[in-house]
């Protein structure tokens, strides 16, 4: 490729496809490869009349003429000064740079982006402007396989695709006119040519997901951007069948705990049950019993299971359905925790003083068999007295737990441990899948009650394998970046909400998150605060979990639904059961695969939640709805809308009654006339303006005046 790469770039002309066959003397296969790849890597420019031509400037080509192949001593220095990693592209052009080697991303500007793309692997090198560090891209070192999804636009037979995504700049011409779509079809393609000063980016349709009015398109949009199979393959399901009612008649030597009353507790519409806890309360402690299902049972390494689940790395949720990390067999089935049925587990017995205080761990390959399939809502209803559960051993757990919980949470609270305490949207939906109610799940005791022993299960798990295994897993996360931090007390302070931070501890950053949510304000300042934190990831080098206040952390109670559980699952087993697993050589690259994994399922769930949003308004465009301003800039107004949830914008040039301009020092936007003015904390009415289906924006304007 190196070859091809110095006959295209020392060439002051494009190069022809049979001039590039007889000078380096490769076959015609292997060179349309070889071209290819440096095609996507964007390498060289390939013209539509099949010639190839340098991306070198004049200026490099001479100097590459000058000094040779050697390299100088400043370009050596160069490259040791230079850092490699992936980026993630934001919608408004800039990007941060996931580094190979681990630790904080690298902010890198738009301007200094140097024609990378998402996904992309580059060459950086960090730079410090006005005391910020940042990175400035000097090589794209791989390009990544763009599959993009987008809408069709056909003018007068040009067949063009916008992107529906901001990561993706510019259109998309199609490199085969041969195929013909009408607009508004919604495809997959391939990028085949990146865009360049020279020509716009062009590919090649791999499927057709239907039309952008379509039923459930948004779905298929989604499932296609974040390439999320949906089908499991037929022969996985069928090695998972043949193979595991002969696991399941053979569990090897367990504890008996099926004695012990159980329950899972779990949401209304919940499948996959993997967790389950029992408590026992003598004298002087208390005894928690928290039982996962044991999938490492049935998934062994490296058979197609393990491999299908490994490459999932997690299970999707949408709406309407969740696409799992395991077939429905295990995940549904033989791992899930129903009620009145033997279940294979790992249980950790956790024993605690009477005021919280953790004290010691137990951990048992063991088997149960759980007496209830509970909900959040009814827990809530018994502990509220407004249902009568008439067991007294259920009784007794849910009284029990509630109780042990609470210190517990005094105890994490003392400790630093931060609670974003904001709902989450939940949608009604009819029989085509449209959203006909968007209604807020408030957090409620009986989600802390099974948080909060799923925290302490995963930290004492954690603290376990640190001090016994040779190599282990762990959930990290970082301290805040202070300026961050800094910009957020600012944004607090135009809401009326003073905070100071002295030093960045969970301790102190924990005032603030109570601060935030004693505030009115607490979903628009409680989403900020988020956004100032780093990013939780998995790692093979414990540097403490920041956001739970905790010193070793780990994930240990999700392994039907994530695979870092199942490798602590398969890490616990080795240590204290005798099996052998064979997985330390490959934890480093499973932490890595398992947190890009994650981010992709998090990005996917925002997605399908703001398109369903969406979707509802563009049914609503002719109601009122209350609004928040969230910041003001020389765009015009960000806005909140808490019935739905949703985020949006109001143009300047959308307000009625006067030419309106940013005070940027003033921060507010002020009519020129009437001196009325918007503020970050106003409230006011707003109607649907516009709705942008291909970013899934959505645009408004002042449907009232403000009070002066």
């Amino acid at each position: 490729m190196s070859k091809i790469l110095n006959i295209i770039n020392q060439s002051r002309k494009p190069v022809t496809f049979k001039q590039l066959l007889v000078q380096t003397g490769l076959d015609p296969k292997t060179l349309r490869r070889e071209l290819k790849g440096l095609v996507r890597q964007s390498k060289i420019d390939q013209h539509r009349n099949g010639t190839y031509l340098s991306k070198m400037s004049k200026k490099q080509r001479e100097e590459q003429e000058q000094k040779g192949s050697r390299p100088s001593r400043n370009a050596v220095r160069e490259v040791k000064r230079t850092i490699t990693g992936k980026i993630d592209l934001h919608p408004d052009g800039y990007g941060f740079l996931s580094v190979d080697t681990g630790g904080r991303d690298i902010f890198i500007p738009k301007n200094k982006m140097a024609g990378a793309m998402h996904g992309d692997k580059v060459r950086v090198t960090p730079e410090t402007f006005r005391g910020k560090q940042e990175g400035h891209v000097k090589e794209i070192l791989e390009r990544s396989k763009q599959l993009i999804v987008g809408r069709v636009e056909n003018l007068a037979g040009i067949v063009r695709i916008i992107p529906m995504t901001k990561k993706v700049p510019g259109l998309i011409y199609l490199t085969s006119r041969k195929q013909q779509y009408e607009n508004d079809t919604v495809v997959l393609l391939e990028l085949t040519h990146y865009p360049s000063e020279r020509a716009p980016a062009r590919g090649s349709v791999v499927k057709v997901l239907g039309n952008i009015n379509d039923p459930r398109i948004e779905d298929e949009i989604v499932l296609n951007r974040y390439n999320i199979n949906k089908v499991y393959p037929e022969s996985v399901v069928q090695y998972v069948i043949d193979t595991s009612d002969n696991l399941m008649k053979n569990p090897g030597k367990r504890t008996d705990f099926r004695d012990l009353t159980t329950v899972t507790i779990d949401g209304e519409t919940a499948k996959d049950f993997d967790d389950a806890i029992s408590l026992e309360i003598t004298e002087d402690e208390y005894i928690l019993y928290v039982h996962i299902a044991d999938v490492s049972h049935f998934v062994q390494p490296e058979s197609p299971v393990d491999k299908e689940a490994y490459l999932r790395g997690t299970s999707f949720y949408f709406p309407e359905f969740a696409v799992p990390m395991l077939p429905e067999e295990l995940s549904n089935n033989l791992c899930s925790l129903r009620p009145n049925e033997d279940r294979l587990t790992l249980t950790a017995k956790i024993r605690y003083t009477k005021d919280g205080s953790r004290k010691k761990t137990e951990l048992f390959r063991s088997i149960i068999n759980s007496d209830r399939r509970l909900t959040y809502n009814y827990v809530q209803s018994v502990i509220e007295g407004r249902e009568t559960e008439t067991d007294p051993k259920i009784l007794e757990l849910i009284t029990d737990s509630k109780l042990v919980s609470e210190k517990i949470m005094t105890r994490r609270s003392i400790d630093g441990m931060l609670d974003f305490d904001f709902p989450e949207a939940s949608f009604e939906l009819d029989d085509n899948g449209e959203v006909t109610a968007i209604v807020p799940i408030d957090r409620i005791i009986a989600h802390r009650i099974i948080e909060h022993f799923m925290i302490e299960a995963n930290e004492a798990v954690s603290e376990f394998l640190e001090k016994r295994a040779k190599k282990s897993v762990f959930r990290i996360h970082d301290k805040p970046d202070p300026m961050k931090l800094g910009d957020f007390a600012k944004l607090a302070e135009t809401f009326g909400v003073m905070v100071t931070i002295k030093d960045i501890t969970p301790k102190e950053v924990s005032y603030v998150n109570k601060a935030v949510n004693q505030s009115e304000y607490k979903e628009i300042l409680g989403s900020a605060l988020v956004r100032t934190m780093a990013k939780a990831e998995y790692n093979t080098s414990n540097i403490g979990h920041f956001g739970l206040a905790s010193d070793s952390y780990t994930h240990f109670t999700s392994p039907i639904r994530r695979y870092p559980d199942l490798m602590v699952h398969r890490l616990i087993c080795n240590t204290l059961f005798g099996t052998d697993y064979h997985t330390e050589a490959s934890l480093d690259e499973s932490c890595k695969l398992s947190t890009e994994n994650e981010q992709r399922a998090e990005q996917a769930e925002r997605d399908i939640h703001k398109f369903k949003k969406i979707k509802y308004l563009a049914k609503h465009m002719d109601e009122p709805f209350g609004a928040i301003i969230m910041s003001v800039g020389a765009f015009g107004l960000n806005i909140y809308i808490e019935s739905l949830m949703l985020k949006g914008t109001i143009m300047l040039e959308s307000i009625p009654g006067d030419i309106y301009q940013f005070n940027k020092q003033a921060q507010m936007v002020k009519g020129r006339v009437t001196g009325r003015t918007y503020r970050a904390s106003d409230t006011l009415e707003v109607m649907v303006e516009r709705i942008d289906i291909d970013f899934q924006e959505a645009y408004f304007y002042p449907a009232k005046e403000l009070d002066t």
